[in-house]
Formats: C-alpha cells, structure tokens, sequence
C-alpha cells in the first residue's frame, strides 16, 4: 500500500467519524427533545385542566338537579296554597315559610350553578388556550423533525461516499497492516498514522531518541514504519 493509499485511509475514518458524530448530535435534536418535554407539560395541563372541567360541569349539574327538585316542591306547595285545601291559619304560616325557605334554598342552588357555569368556562377558556400552545408545539415539532430527517439524508449520502473511498483505499493494501492500523486506531484515533518529520515522530509526546532517528532516516523515503517509542504508524 502507498502511503497515500494508508493516509487517505485514515482521513476518510477521521471524515466518517465526524459525520457520525455530526449526525448524533445535530443542534435539532436538542431543540426537538426540549419541544418533545413542552408538548409533554401543555398535554399534561390540558389533561389536568380537563378533568377538573368534568369535575365542574358535574358539581354544575348535581346543583341545577337540586334547584330543580326545590322548585318542583316550591310549585306544589305555592298550588296547596291557593287551591283552599289548606284551611287553617296556622298551617297557612307554617305553608308560606316553607315556600321561602325552600325558595332561599333554591335561589342557593341556583348561584352555585351559576358559579360552577362560570368557573367551567374559565377553564374551557384555559384549555383553548392551551391546546393552541400545544398546537403551535406540534408544528415545531414537525418542522424540526423534517429537518433532522433532510440534513441526516445528507449526511448518509456523504458517510456512503466515505466508505466507499475508505474500501478502495483498504483495497489498496495488505489486509495484515490494515488490521494493524484498525488495532492501533482506537488509541491514537485521527493520529495512529502520522510523518517522519526527519528528526522526530510527529505522533510523539517527546523528543525520539537519536538511534531511534537515525533508524528510520535510514529506511527509504516511502517506507511506512512502527515508531518505537509511541507505538503509532510512521510515514516515512
């Protein structure tokens, strides 16, 4: 393999791993996870806000049914009282205060219908609000999607191209050096193979030993050799 067979090897790993890297950690994703979590809380409210809606509509119903039954009996006591068959005075009393007990009774009924009417259409007016804030969420949440979905395509097209430059180049050598690049790779990443600058190792933390120096000056110009001292590939 040439050396630019084994560099161009290495670039298009360091490539495809930025690509995948890119992919993973688009800027949509973030944004899209934090929509997901603000669809997930106005759902939750809208939810919330719903069941105590029913839980008013109910208590709404219970006291109209109680003011209906009050004004029923209030009907058939006001009917006992004109129509003569209560004769005496004092059942007459005691007939007429019940009317206007039950009819304070009912008129109670009645305002707590009225306030239970009232606190239902706050809330259908709370949930309205909030199912046009979810609505707006939505439509994030879809273009935000799309968006992930055009820009991974394309990173797919450019990752495909890579490894398609990548199993030329792996072609193009042994399958004994390309093993030990794939080794070596996962320690040393985008610099497991580097040059011979002709006095050091570029990979090196440190300076390379003299003998180590004159080794490689030794071999020819397009050798590709194992730097001793930290173990990466070195283009000669």
């Amino acid at each position: 393999m040439s050396q630019e067979s084994l560099s161009e090897l290495q670039r298009l790993d360091t490539e495809i791993q930025r690509l995948n890297h890119r992919r993973i950690n688009l800027e949509q994703r973030s944004t899209l996870e934090a929509a997901l979590l603000e669809q997930t809380e106005h759902q939750v409210q809208i939810d919330a806000v719903g069941a105590a809606r029913v839980e008013v509509a109910t208590r709404q119903r219970r006291h109209e049914d109680e003011a209906q039954i009050v004004a029923t009996k209030v009907e058939t006591d006001v009917a006992r009282l004109y129509s003569g068959e209560v004769q005496g005075v004092k059942e007459l009393e005691a007939l007429q205060h019940e009317i206007a007990s039950l009819g304070e009774r009912q008129t109670g009924f009645e305002d707590q219908a009225i306030e239970a009417m009232e606190e239902a259409e706050e809330l259908a007016s709370r949930i309205t609000s909030l199912e046009a804030a979810r609505a707006d969420v939505d439509n994030r949440i879809g273009i935000l999607e799309t968006e992930i979905t055009v820009t991974e395509t394309e990173i797919d097209v450019e990752m495909e191209r890579a490894a398609v430059g990548r199993t030329a180049a792996a072609a193009e050598t042994t399958v004994e050096l390309v093993a030990e690049y794939e080794s070596l790779r996962p320690g040393f990443g985008s610099a497991t193979v580097v040059r011979f600058d002709g006095s050091n190792c570029s990979g090196c933390p440190s300076v390379m030993p003299a003998m180590e120096v004159d080794r490689m000056k030794r071999e020819a110009s397009d050798s590709i050799l194992n730097c001793q001292e930290c173990g990466r590939i070195v283009l000669r």
